[in-house]
């Protein structure tokens, strides 16, 4: 029996059957198979377009619905410096650098204490100013629908304002530009006039509380400083009492910065030096002179000697008498009487130069005892001044300490007094240092609700939405929509693919394309994975489909029975497959229609074909093709019958029919059909036909076509596409024992080619339409 190389090897599942996998691979470990992902893309498209058209219109009518508001801003030039307008510095010094200050100054302005002041501004607590609320229309329609009775009107209560004051400041926005120290102030209400006022008043209130909060620190600053200013006046006044009270109690007299006794004490000083040169100088000379004397000398060569003018005079009349007494004696002798004479005026000369010497000797000796009594005298003075200095210079200390705390009390004074004048004058000049930079307008076009993004949001919400519904979908899915599942799981090929046959009924295009269009179909097929049970038909439609491979012989649906029976007649070469059991895991798969088109077309070919319906609890080939017949298989098992009297034949195609008209006094189906006797019947008539095709009951719900896996040469499972669930089919075959052996492969029935082609195109059949003129169309 032809079976793919993967069947050589163990099954890794339960004994006799491959695991059941996944119905998609998503490249393994090869990576992620983007073609797989866009079939999935493709064949739930729809149903995620629908729900994403659904939900953006639901987004469209709640947009529609709200209350449109509108956006003010006002901005604001926040300088975080504290200016005085007496100071040149401060007023060059430029916008501060601290962002926290900046920080404080946008939380001051969405503060409580702003917002009260706008509250009251604009008298936004007055009741009779209060604006109903605004109910949306999906809610009047809801209140209309539910409730008889008016909303009540809303309670005012003595917290109200708060509520006003509170609810405001947090619904004010503060927003900075960036690095600077521009500040946007927006506000949103459903009224742009109240907006434009609301952003407004926090603007002019914020600009208003600063002005006050910097008048009343100044102001709070001047009353510290009088007060303070008092206290250091009369501090003043007196330590500076002190000072002079110690003063004349001690009696220090300060000229000069010094006092009197210091004063006294350094002229004494200077005077005792200037005593004590002069007395060591005349000491000096009375030694000298003294000395000269007892050497005998002259005492007229001492220096101060020859400093006396008298003196000079006289050795100067001296030396001129001795010359005119030598000029004399020369002339005259020594006997004349000039020279006499002149010898007697010199003698008078030299007694008045010794007169002279012995009074300067004596005017040396006064001026030594005068210098030295001077001497004394200073020395004496100088003494008694150091007695008394140092009795003051305790009360001195004392003195310097009030001194210097006087002068700190008189220098703290001075700095509060002039720092009082700058704030008394900053007081009168105090300005506010942000301003506003643009006021707020009325804005024209709303902020909110921005209905292309709401609508284009829910659209994308509903797209998530519906991809994650398909995502769902895929990953529940149960049924087989590509050959790869069944092959992945059963291990056998599937031979064919059968087309969903409704095009090719006979009748009027436009029935059919009203039926394929229509709109409550097409919208419960993009939620459906496909029929749940046979779809209903008329009698004549049924009859059309089992006979389609000869009412259509160049139709696709007929071109894929052709590649069943060429599959299961190559499926094993060495050992011919002629009977055939067509089986289904559930009711309403079409196994029925399949083995009555493969017979036909067997028959139509030329081969000798015979199709038995042992389906004993629903016949509905016997129902096709005898609906008369009275005997059948059983009558024929039972002996009842020969097999010529229960042989029915198609005159059109040639086809021998066995049928079994269906008996309710039967009871043991499933022995009878697995009993010797239908070994034995199925061996006779392989000797006369080239192909039998038994149509049974389906696997699961009952045995009957379990009891004949043992007698037929071939098992093809029909599978319906979509519809059939892969936990059914494992039980199914889990439940037939020996079918792993006689499954020769599986017959995907009722495909849509336009909807599988997203799973598998080359093997969906979607390219029949490609190519219309080999199936019978025109191209």
């Amino acid at each position: 029996m032809l079976k793919r190389a993967s069947d050589n090897s163990p099954p890794a599942g339960r004994e006799g059957y491959p695991d059941s996998s996944s119905p998609f691979e998503f490249g393994g470990s090869e990576g992620i198979d983007l073609r797989e992902l866009f079939r999935i893309a493709r064949r739930r498209g729809p149903m995620v377009a629908v729900i994403g058209f659904l939900t953006a219109l639901l987004g469209a009518i709640y947009a529609l619905q709200l209350t449109p508001v509108y956006t003010a801003k006002a901005t604001l030039l926040i300088d975080t410096n504290q200016k005085n307008i007496i100071n040149a510095e401060a007023i060059v010094s430029g916008i501060g650098r601290d962002n926290s200050a900046l920080e404080s100054e946008l939380e001051l302005i969405r503060s409580y204490d702003v917002a009260k002041r706008v509250v009251r501004k604009l008298k936004l607590d007055d009741k009779s100013k209060a604006e109903p609320a605004k109910i949306s229309a999906v809610r009047q329609l809801l209140s209309l629908v539910f409730s008889r009775e008016p909303a009540p009107e809303p309670v005012f209560n003595e917290n109200r304002t708060d509520r006003i004051i509170r609810s405001l400041s947090k619904s004010i926005s503060v927003d900075r530009k960036g690095w600077t120290y521009v500040v946007d102030i927006k506000y949103t209400s459903d009224s742009p006039t109240k907006a434009a006022q609301v952003a407004n008043a926090f603007a002019d209130e914020y600009l208003v509380d600063q002005l006050e909060a910097n008048y009343e620190v100044t102001r709070r600053a001047n009353d510290w400083l009088s007060e303070r200013l008092g206290a250091l006046r009369k501090k003043v006044r007196e330590s500076e009492r002190a000072v002079e009270l110690f003063k004349v109690e001690n009696n220090i007299v300060e000229t000069n910065g010094s006092t009197l006794s210091d004063q006294q004490v350094a002229k004494l000083n200077e005077q005792l030096i200037l005593a004590r040169a002069e007395s060591a100088q005349a000491q000096a000379k009375y030694d000298q002179v003294q000395a000269v004397r007892k050497r005998g000398g002259d005492i007229t060569a001492f220096a101060d000697a020859l400093q006396s003018s008298a003196l000079a005079a006289l050795k100067g009349k001296a030396s001129e008498i001795r010359r005119e007494l030598a000029n004399l004696s020369a002339k005259y002798g020594n006997r004349h009487p000039s020279v006499v004479s002149a010898r007697a005026q010199l003698q008078d000369v030299r007694r008045s130069i010794s007169s002279e010497a012995k009074r300067i000797l004596t005017s040396t000796e006064n001026a030594l005892r005068v210098a030295s009594s001077r001497e004394e005298s200073i020395a004496a003075s100088l003494a008694e001044v150091k007695g008394t200095a140092s009795r003051d210079s305790q009360a001195e200390v004392i003195l310097r300490e009030l001194e210097r705390e006087s002068a700190a009390n008189k220098a703290l004074f001075e700095s509060f007094l002039s720092r009082f004048k700058q704030t008394s004058e900053q007081e009168k000049l105090n300005t506010n240092n942000s301003r506003v930079i643009e006021r707020a307008s009325a804005p024209t076009v709303p902020s909110a609700p921005n209905k292309k993004s709401l609508v284009i949001l829910a659209a994308m919400l509903g797209l998530g939405l519906g991809a994650g519904i398909a995502f769902l979908i895929e990953q529940l899915d149960a049924g087989y929509r590509t050959t790869i599942q069944i092959e992945k799981q059963l291990g056998v090929p599937v031979l064919a693919s059968i087309p969903r046959s409704d095009n090719e009924l006979p009748g009027s295009g436009i029935g059919r394309t009203a039926r394929k269009y229509n709109p409550f179909s097409l919208l419960a097929g993009l939620f459906s994975k496909g029929d749940k049970s046979e779809r209903r038909m008329k009698k004549s439609d049924r009859v059309s489909i089992s006979r389609l491979v000869v009412q259509r012989p160049l139709s696709s649906f007929t071109e894929a029975v052709r590649a069943l029976r060429m599959g299961i007649k190559f499926a094993d070469v060495d050992r011919p497959q002629k009977i055939v059991l067509l089986a289904s895991a559930l009711p309403g798969e079409g196994k029925s229609t399949i083995a009555s088109n493969l017979a036909l077309h067997a028959a139509a070919s030329g081969e000798r074909v015979l199709i038995i319906d042992l389906d004993l609890r629903h016949p509905v080939l016997t129902s096709l093709y005898a609906p008369d017949a009275k005997h059948g298989a059983v009558e024929l098992l039972l002996g009842e019958v020969d097999l010529k009297q229960v042989i029915v034949k198609d005159a059109a195609s040639g086809l021998h029919i066995l049928p079994a008209p269906r008996r309710k006094d039967l009871t043991h189906t499933a022995e009878l059909l697995g009993s010797k006797r239908m070994k034995d019947l199925f061996t006779h008539l392989s000797g006369f036909y080239d192909l039998i095709v038994v149509d049974t009951s389906p696997l699961l719900p009952v045995t009957d076509g379990r009891a004949l896996i043992d007698v037929v040469d071939s098992l093809v499972l029909v599978v319906k596409w979509e519809t059939t669930a892969r936990d059914a089919v494992d039980a199914a075959l889990k439940q037939s024992l020996g079918s792993h052996g006689k499954l020769t492969g599986v017959v995907m029935n009722d495909v849509v080619a336009s909807r599988a082609r997203y799973y598998d195109y080359y093997k969906s059949g979607y390219y029949t339409k490609k190519y219309p003129y080999y199936y019978g169309g025109s191209g």
